[in-house]
């Protein structure tokens, strides 16, 4: 009886089945295919260290130092050393590709001989590069991004007048080489070829000859104490060297959380069909319970009839996520040598859970079939009971027109159900907003605080230019802003110079030791740090630090810290704490006048235009500078900040797919409860038909319920948007640094008319379609219940 009852129920509503199936489809879909994706990069990472052959831990040396290398080959823990050295060039400028110098990365690029490679290095087929043939090379992807170089495409590498030419065979893939779009390539090339160009370049290096030792060790505490007494020397363990695929975690977190919002929905929805259900079937509940049949076994009927869809759109769902995470993998993929044993197993196991979820949501949203007596059969659902409950406006004092005010009225009658579709619009246009606002605030210059950089207009970042303050000379970055800030008076462009350097220096609070990043701004600025708490330093025996070096060396505001700085111990009094990206947030903002020599980080030299310029005549001094200085390296502030965190792309591209996922979902959802309402509301439509209301102002009755439902929803979503945006941000920056206090920018225009529009008119137009039902409708199904 009860698969009678079932095969009857499935018949009978098609269309909110079929809707409800195309939501666990969805859920089931994105579920598998974001667990599937952080399953494999998380897990992944380390089956690709292991398949690269990274060691426990790794040593950078960015000079020539004899002295650690021997020390280092001297501690009884350390079994083996490997070892790669690096040619570098400055520029991109020195690359041309079809007669044009490359401009796309703004790091120096660095050149690996075949037969120094200390690791597995992949092809883009995922097959071990065993040697390279003479006159090509393989690049890390950052060297062809932006650009339209092929497999096969000639580059030509001028270094010192002379010129080399070389195929590109494609890009590889290294474990512990970043493929951000800030951070410097690294080629791979023939020996024959690399002893070539490194003897046509060798005044290219910024530091004298940089090398990276991999060791294997069973002490990597003392091989990092060892590094931490040089200075350019830097040890990273495996385990640090998983925070190169931040970005790549971080967009399986995004697509997870899509999931879950989807989820959410679906659960909403859910619990709307099946507190609809049951309120239209209290005569066959009634009857039920009448004949003998328990609530329990009531309640069974409709969780196996859910069952039902749910399995069928789990597995819908299950074989829909294989191209989606294929789609998903494939930016991971082109960085990373994954395996994949267990990506359709965790896949299942995602879509049972989703089932499992449904069944538990389905078994709580039908306790009211225990409150259904077999009199509700008799009294149409009703218990009885009259309220006398008021109506909140009134027809003879409304002056809204009859269509208006009944539409208006519905609404208010059922707050609880139009509330749960208000719910349902909101989170819809939240997430679209919210990646609107997360790819804005990524290449926003309001977050320059964020990188430690006073307030600017154009920014310097060629390497070739700043290359001198890398190389010992403790004067080059004095030179540098003497220079800049002669051009800008040849070139009539007034203006303030500064310029933002950085050492990692060793230091210490009573028994805490650590590596930080001391940051400090020189030259004439016109904004102040952003500190959060405390004061910013105004002595040079002063300092503030992030949160993370703070608890790195367990100190707080007020203690006195010591550092390192090229062999000359400096005291410092902590005076505030501040939020940065620099230096992964363990950094120290010193005062201006503290000088050290040889610093090993910049963010470039800054320019701040005198007279507030508008962004046409910031622009315009910006193409001027790069003629005067010959580069392409010099950036507005929201280039510079966008290729600093290189994500906003990642995230626009998330805002694209979930637009047009919004609007499907929407059109899903208002079909369903438009569905819903016509069904229960045949009595209603059928006696206003026959009180002579006409076709057209029913259809607009009932659009126009869901037109102030989509209002009411984008109300509650811009209402919440900003504080929702705010938390998020943090959270994900503080992925990135040590940051607290970011504010997210946001574009109005997309914000407060495109985004709501799109949700209103998608909700009008399906509102609208469906309510056409209503004309098969006749006067006469007045008496019908059914």
């Amino acid at each position: 009886m009860f698969f009678r009852i079932l095969k009857k129920d499935l018949k009978r509503k098609k269309t909110m089945n079929v809707i409800l199936l195309l939501f666990i489809i969805l859920c089931s879909m994105f579920a598998a295919a974001s667990v599937n994706n952080i399953i494999a990069v998380t897990g992944g990472i380390e089956h690709y260290f292991d398949m690269a052959g990274v060691p426990d831990i790794s040593v950078a040396v960015e000079n020539n130092n004899d002295e650690f290398e021997k020390e280092l080959k001297a501690l009884p823990s350390v079994s083996g050393i490997k070892t790669e050295k690096y040619f570098e060039v400055s520029s991109s400028r020195s690359f041309i590709h079809n007669g044009s110098k490359l401009n796309n990365f703004i790091n120096p690029a660095r050149l690996l001989a075949d037969t120094d490679m200390a690791l597995n290095y992949f092809d883009k087929d995922n097959n071990i590069i065993k040697s390279v043939e003479k006159g090509t090379f393989y690049a890390t992807t950052s060297f062809t991004a932006d650009t339209d170089i092929k497999e096969g495409d000639d580059i030509i590498v001028r270094l010192e007048g002379k010129e080399f030419t070389l195929t590109y065979k494609g890009y590889f893939k290294g474990a512990l080489f970043s493929t951000e779009t800030s951070s410097g390539p690294v080629l791979l090339v023939n020996s024959e070829d690399h002893s070539t160009l490194k003897s046509y370049g060798a005044s290219q290096s910024l530091f004298g000859d940089p090398r990276r030792l991999y060791i294997t060790s069973t002490d990597t505490a003392a091989v990092k104490e060892l590094a931490e007494q040089y200075d350019h020397v830097y040890a990273s363990t495996r385990e640090d060297h998983k925070s190169i695929y931040l970005y790549d975690m971080l967009t399986a977190y995004i697509m997870m959380a899509i999931s879950i919002v989807l989820m959410l929905t679906a659960f909403v929805v859910l619990r709307f069909t099946i507190g609809f259900t049951i309120t239209e079937e209290f005569r066959e509940i009634g009857v039920m319970k009448a004949v003998g049949i328990q609530s329990v076994s009531i309640r069974g009927l409709y969780i196996i009839k859910y069952l039902a869809i749910s399995v069928v759109g789990a597995l819908i769902g299950f074989f829909c996520s294989l191209p989606l995470q294929d789609m998903m993998m494939k930016t991971v993929s082109k960085n990373m040598v994954l395996g994949s044993e267990n990506g359709s197993v965790m896949g299942a196991v995602s879509c049972i859970g989703v089932v499992a979820v449904i069944l538990i949501f389905c078994y709580m949203c039908t306790r009211r079939v225990k409150k259904l007596s077999p009199i509700d059969a008799v009294r149409n659902g009703q218990t009885g009971e009259r309220f006398g409950k008021k109506s909140v406006i009134h027809l003879g004092s409304s002056k809204m027109p009859s269509t208006g005010f009944l539409a208006v009225n519905d609404v208010l009658s059922a707050p609880k159900r139009f509330s749960m579709i208000t719910l349902i619009f909101a989170l819809c246009l939240l997430i679209v907003t919210l990646m609107s606002n997360f790819a804005l605030t990524l290449k926003s210059e309001k977050i320059l605080w964020a990188f430690s950089i006073p307030e600017s207009d154009a920014h310097i970042l060629d390497a070739e230019l700043i290359g001198d303050m890398f190389r010992g000379d403790k004067d080059a970055y004095k030179r540098l802003m003497a220079d800049v800030s002669e051009t800008l008076e040849k070139e009539g462009i007034p203006g303030q110079v500064s310029i933002s350097l950085g050492k990692n220096c060793k230091s210490y609070h009573k028994d805490n030791t650590a590596d930080i990043m001391y940051w400090v701004t020189k030259g004439e600025t016109v904004s102040e740090p952003k500190i959060d708490e405390g004061s910013a330093p105004r002595k040079s025996d002063e300092i503030a630090l992030t949160g993370y070096a703070m608890k790195d060396l367990g100190a707080g505001i007020g203690d006195r810290i010591k550092a390192d700085f090229d062999g000359e111990e400096h005291e410092f009094l902590i005076t505030g704490k501040f939020s940065t990206f620099m230096g992964e947030g363990h950094t120290a903002l010193l005062y201006k006048d503290i000088e050290f020599s040889s610093p090993n980080s910049s963010s470039g030299v800054q320019i701040h235009f005198d007279g507030s310029p508008d962004k046409a005549t910031i622009d315009k001094n910006i193409a001027r500078l790069k003629k005067a200085f010959d580069t392409d390296k010099i950036y507005n502030t929201s280039d510079m900040i966008k290729s600093m965190t290189g994500i906003s792309d990642t995230l626009n591209t998330i805002k694209k797919m979930m637009m047009i996922l919004t609007a499907i979902v929407t059109a899903m959802i208002v079909v369903l409860m438009e569905r819903s309402f016509i069904s229960k509301e045949k009595s209603e439509i059928a006696l206003m038909k026959a009180v002579g209301v006409s076709d057209r102002s029913i259809i607009a009755q009932h659009t126009l319920r869901f037109v102030i439902v989509s209002v009411l929803a984008c109300a509650v979503s811009l209402l919440a948007l900003m504080p929702v945006s705010n938390v998020i941000m943090n959270f994900i920056c503080s992925m990135i640094g040590d940051i607290s206090g970011m504010k997210c920018d946001i574009d109005p225009i997309e914000i407060f008319v495109i985004c709501p529009i799109m949700l209103i008119l998608v909700t009008t137009i399906g509102a609208m379609l469906t309510a056409l039902y209503t004309r098969t409708i006749r006067a006469s199904d007045t008496a019908s219940i059914e």
